[in-house]
């Protein structure tokens, strides 16, 4: 038995030197335009193209493979001013000129979905511009802190999480601290536009949920609690 051991761990290093190898091989860094930080999901298009990513300032960029650079492709805030938010990270801001978080193109539809901190939950088509918002409440409850989503690779329902019923992003900390747990798992099906159901009520502060291609669950993790939370869809 000792010299399975040796022999499993000595297989392990060989696979972690030849993995640790290859990805240093392909990294390759997309540095953000000059001020601009706080990149948080990345999506690539139903074309394969991208990384895009939401940023501080309330914008969702799309990298510009051709031209090696980022170019805006969409606004969640309606009325974003950008003498005030372009380039910002000051988390006040956030209401007036957005902070999109979850990003995820429609396997079918190649809509972009994204869930805003601060406007709910939102899509965009294909040529970008300023996003539609879809809901911004469920079961006569407003979001408060929309953080992540998914959807469903077969039946196309969007999975979302609504972080905490009492504090915004921008107080993200609190949720830690307080050991908030009104975080809650939503739905919403874009076939029949169903308003958004809960899923999933009092958890703690969650991240992005994952629908298995199998139908049976969604995996979700806890950050408050460091768990891994399955749930029956």
């Amino acid at each position: 038995m000792a010299v399975l051991y040796i022999f499993l761990l000595f297989f392990f290093i060989l696979n972690m030197e030849a993995m640790t190898s290859a990805t240093l091989e392909d990294y390759h860094q997309l540095n953000l335009p000059t001020g601009v930080v706080g990149p948080e999901s990345l999506a690539f298009d139903c074309n394969g193209q991208g990384p895009y990513t939401g940023v501080s300032d309330g914008r969702i960029l799309r990298w510009n493979a051709s031209n090696q650079d980022w170019v805006e492709f969409a606004i969640t805030s309606p009325n974003r001013d950008r003498v005030l938010c372009d380039g910002t990270n000051d988390p006040n801001r956030e209401p007036q000129c957005g902070r999109p978080l979850g990003l995820k193109f429609h396997p079918k539809t190649c809509e972009l979905y994204i869930t805003d901190a601060y406007f709910g939950l939102m899509r965009v088509g294909s040529n970008g511009g300023i996003a539609t918002q879809l809901a911004n409440s469920a079961q006569g409850t407003s979001f408060k802190f929309l953080n992540d989503l998914d959807i469903h690779p077969t039946t196309g329902i969007v999975f979302f999480t609504d972080s905490s019923l009492r504090y915004q992003r921008r107080d993200f900390l609190q949720i830690i601290i307080n050991g908030d747990s009104t975080g809650r798992l939503l739905r919403f099906d874009p076939t029949t536009t169903q308003y958004c159901d809960i899923q999933v009520g009092r958890i703690h502060h969650q991240m992005p949920e994952r629908p298995e291609k199998d139908r049976r669950f969604s995996t979700m993790e806890s950050i408050t609690d460091c768990e891994m939370l399955l749930v029956p869809e």
